[in-house]
């Protein structure tokens, strides 16, 4: 399936779900996870990542506005792109927005099409699974295309 909306498009597998939305005018969300996702969630998917199951994976792909000291391309958002593939290193339970028990979430601050973008991913689920899960994750992720806003 590809969604396609606010001048991001992202090809998902089959049988995961996902949305494009804006938040606020002028910055844009994706939210995707290969489990059925909360249609009123926030940014980063509390309500998703609170119904996780066992063994699963989400990805928020979150915009900011840019101001206050937040320049796109700079400080933080100097990254260019998604560092692919995923390191399982930097996945961790420390690392979630709101810790639960087996899961783990790494984020990546970037800038792509002068955006700032917060990716944030949870997986949920032990090592051995984790594999799995990052190898379609990098597809997924790989997929993303961000251009300027429409």
């Amino acid at each position: 399936m590809i969604l396609e909306a606010h001048g991001i498009r992202v090809e998902l597998p089959r049988k995961w779900s996902g949305r494009l939305f804006s938040p606020a005018p002028g910055l844009a969300t994706l939210h995707a996870g290969d489990f059925p996702l909360a249609l009123s969630d926030g940014q980063f998917g509390d309500r998703s990542t609170s119904s996780m199951p066992a063994q699963a994976t989400f990805i928020a792909l979150t915009e900011y506005r840019p101001g206050a000291g937040l320049e796109p391309g700079g400080g933080l958002f100097s990254p260019k792109r998604i560092p692919l593939p995923l390191d399982p290193a930097s996945f961790a339970p420390d690392r979630l927005a709101h810790p639960r028990p087996g899961q783990a979430g790494t984020q990546h601050f970037f800038s792509a099409a002068g955006r700032p973008f917060c990716l944030y991913v949870v997986v949920a689920g032990g090592r051995s699974p984790r594999r799995r899960q990052l190898v379609v994750l990098d597809h997924v992720l790989g997929s993303v295309s961000i251009g300027p806003r429409r």
